[in-house]
């Protein structure tokens, strides 16, 4: 799994990254730089002519002191499921026996990663 996470490698876990995507907008101030007046300054670590490509619609595009747009507890739901998407064999050997717990497949192993269905909704009675 990655260490470093964005252009800038600034966030080391999935979860800061998360975080940062859930509150940049209602709470900036804890993301971004302020400048010698105090105030924040927005989108600082990226260059003014790639701004307008910052997405703003929801689930983004929060006011400040909104509610985040996720929960804490979301965001770790959210980055639950995103490391189920990470293939056991990609990860580095240290890692192994948390591939097993979280895919439900040991390191090497021949099943399918379709077994994951089991967590899958089901229809019928």
């Amino acid at each position: 799994m990655r260490q470093a996470f964005f252009h800038n490698g600034v966030f080391h876990s999935l979860e800061e990254a998360v975080r940062f995507y859930a509150q940049r907008d209602s709470a900036p101030g804890r993301w971004y730089a302020r400048d010698a007046r105090g105030r924040t300054v927005l989108f600082d670590d990226l260059p003014a002519r790639y701004r307008g490509n910052i997405n703003a619609e929801p689930p983004f595009g929060q006011h400040r002191g909104d509610r985040p747009a996720l929960s804490e507890a979301e965001i770790r739901d959210v980055v639950a499921f995103l490391k189920t998407l990470t293939d056991a064999d990609q990860l580095p050997p240290s890692n192994s026996t948390s591939a097993s717990i979280s895919t439900g497949m040991s390191k090497g192993s021949s099943a399918s990663p379709t077994a994951l269905r089991a967590w899958a909704p089901t229809s019928g009675p």
